[in-house]
């Protein structure tokens, strides 16, 4: 059985945040946030026949074209066939109660939501607050949408490593974030993308570190009680152990001259999801080039005396690795 553990997790969060960092929080309490979840699942479970799906899917373009890209089917009538195959296959009902354990009533979802929309408009005071739409898609969909209006949550792949049914394109070390307490985060990374200004001629791995840097960085402010592992997607371990070889990771990148490197296969070597990145260690985590750039970011943040949206809308990231005067020493 699939336990309801939200509660757990956020107090473990919260405390390991508030024992990680110093740092003054800007005081939100003042704000007004509301967050509005429209639960699609449950409408889905209820439908029946073909007639009713069809005219689900008409009535909820967002749900069709968005998460299940419906466009992509040679007729509609493709789509429906799927989702009435899957509503009506006996293993739907057990998918329904394991989403009404994980997440009950999406109180604690929401919640999380709207303390996290409160500093977004602390930041931003003219941010749009999304609607929010949870679904089901049997897999054939996408697991979030999410745009500065609209967030659409598949909640059938965030049930954990206990659930009945998992998505099986995902290799383990990517399944092992598809649980509820990285929802939100990966939330708030998606929302960053339309604020994360950046040069698109520039096509160096030092670009692409200072954006998924401030895009990181940017996840921190908005969620500052959620765990940095939460964010980026190691382990507690990965952490501890990058900081403490974060040195010699630097000293590959420049060794190498991997910086102002265009190459998009070697790029993908230390950007892209992987189980480890081999060419600098056995143990060192895929996609640490974003790490790095998360480190630079937070480097030049803590000497330059500028806002959140003024970082965001930074976007010569040459510029922005100088001023940083980044160059981690031995611990």
């Amino acid at each position: 059985m699939i336990s309801h553990h939200w509660f757990i997790l956020v107090a473990l969060f919260v405390a390991n945040a508030c024992n990680s960092s110093n740092r003054k929080l800007p005081d939100v309490d003042g704000l007004e946030v509301s967050v509005t979840v429209e639960r699609w699942d449950q409408d889905l479970f209820g439908l029946e026949g073909k007639e009713q799906i069809a005219e689900f899917l008409k009535e909820h373009p967002l749900f069709s074209k968005q998460l299940l890209h419906i466009d992509q089917y040679p007729h509609d009538s493709v789509a429906v066939n799927y989702l009435h195959a899957f509503l009506n296959n006996p293993g739907s009902s057990v998918l329904q109660e394991e989403i009404s354990q994980v997440f009950g009533d999406l109180d604690h979802l929401q919640e999380e939501l709207e303390r996290a929309f409160k500093y977004l408009r602390y930041y931003y005071p003219n941010a749009k607050i999304p609607q929010v739409y949870t679904a089901v898609t049997g897999f054939a969909g996408n697991d979030l949408f999410v745009s500065d209006s609209t967030v659409i949550i598949g909640l059938d792949y965030y049930l954990g490593d206990g659930a009945t049914f998992r998505p099986l394109e995902f290799p383990q070390y990517i399944l092992k974030r598809y649980r509820t307490e990285y929802i939100v985060p990966s939330i708030i990374l998606l929302l960053s993308s339309g604020l994360n200004k950046t040069e698109l001629e520039d096509h160096s791995m030092l670009a692409e570190m200072i954006y998924f840097g401030k895009a990181y960085y940017f996840a921190r402010q908005i969620l500052p009680f959620t765990a940095d592992s939460l964010l980026i997607g190691y382990s507690g371990k990965d952490l501890s152990d990058v900081k403490e070889h974060q040195e010699v990771i630097w000293a590959h990148f420049i060794e190498k001259q991997l910086l102002y490197e265009n190459n998009h296969l070697i790029k993908k070597k230390y950007m892209d999801e992987r189980p480890k990145t081999l060419e600098i260690g056995n143990d060192c985590p895929g996609r640490i080039g974003a790490w790095v750039g998360w480190e630079i970011v937070k480097k030049y943040m803590a000497v330059q005396q500028i806002t959140l949206p003024e970082l965001m809308e930074t976007s010569d990231a040459q510029q922005l690795f100088m001023q940083s005067r980044y160059k981690p020493q031995p611990l």
